[in-house]
């Protein structure tokens, strides 16, 4: 008998904290490197790889009634992981480097922020997990 005590969204929660750790990363190494003569920014594309992961699977007999609901059935979130692309160099600076700090900043507030409600969210989950071993005490 097969038993999972961890649901989909822990699992996904957990990946997308990782995948957003490695983005905080590469955020501040643009930030580090906004003096480096012909240094490219770079990114960290998880939504680009989570929409393959969704839609190469099918859903079974549910549907979603959004269409920017997750998809029903996905339970292949391993494969998910975080792919660190070059940006353009549109706007580049006289010395050939691309990074905007005001724009790299904004993005760190941002993924601090989607950082810390998930973790807040798989907090609140192993809360409950716990209160229902300890059964409500």
């Amino acid at each position: 008998m097969n038993i999972n005590l961890f649901d989909k969204t822990i699992s996904f929660l957990s990946k997308s904290l990782d995948i957003m750790s490695l983005r905080h990363e590469v955020i501040a190494s643009n930030i580090a490197n906004q003096d480096t003569p012909d240094y490219s920014a770079k990114n960290v594309n998880f939504k680009k790889e989570l929409d393959a992961v969704m839609n190469s699977q099918k859903a079974d007999s549910m549907s979603a009634t959004n269409p920017a609901h997750m998809k029903p059935g996905i339970s292949n979130t391993g494969n998910v992981t975080g792919v660190t692309e070059i940006k353009n160099s549109n706007g580049a600076d006289y010395d050939n480097n691309n990074v905007n700090v005001e724009m790299e900043m904004a993005r760190m507030a941002e993924n601090t922020i989607l950082y810390n409600a998930s973790a807040q969210i798989l907090t609140n989950k192993f809360k409950y997990l716990a209160s229902a071993i300890r059964e409500g005490r």
